[in-house]
């Protein structure tokens, strides 16, 4: 992963853990880039190689507040209602999938890029709904 894509509280997959990043830091001496991860208690840098975006899936919109509102056989659409829509395309080719604003579809494949879109449109985070 880029360091550039990423924000303050983006949630990604380090090992087998989801994570939210707590801190970004560039090493000039030694020209890397460093996330901090928030593990347990501990804060943890490490090079934004070791980290995975998240796939955006059904299960994660629900847990971010978005409720199905249509299906049919080639697309699941889910509503939130102060944010907006997202088109999930179950064909081979995607086309109708991500984020639909004023009637375009801005491609977010990934949580860190849903949740960045919701703050460049929002101004505030996107979290997650507690259980």
């Amino acid at each position: 992963m880029k360091v550039q894509e990423l924000r303050l509280y983006n949630l990604l997959q380090y090992q087998n853990d989801v994570v939210p990043v707590v801190g970004l830091d560039l090493d000039k001496d030694q020209d890397i880039s460093l996330v901090h991860i928030q593990q347990g208690n501990a804060r943890i840098p490490i090079r934004s190689q070791q980290l995975k975006p998240i796939q955006l899936t059904s299960e994660w919109l629900s847990r971010l507040g978005f409720k199905e509102s249509y299906r049919s056989d080639s697309r699941i659409r889910y509503d939130k209602p102060d944010f907006g829509k997202y088109d999930l395309d179950l064909s081979n080719d995607k086309i109708l999938e991500g984020f639909l604003y004023f009637g375009n579809y801005i491609r977010c494949r990934y949580l860190h890029q849903l949740q960045n879109l919701h703050f460049v449109l929002t101004g505030k985070e996107l979290k997650l709904k507690s259980s």
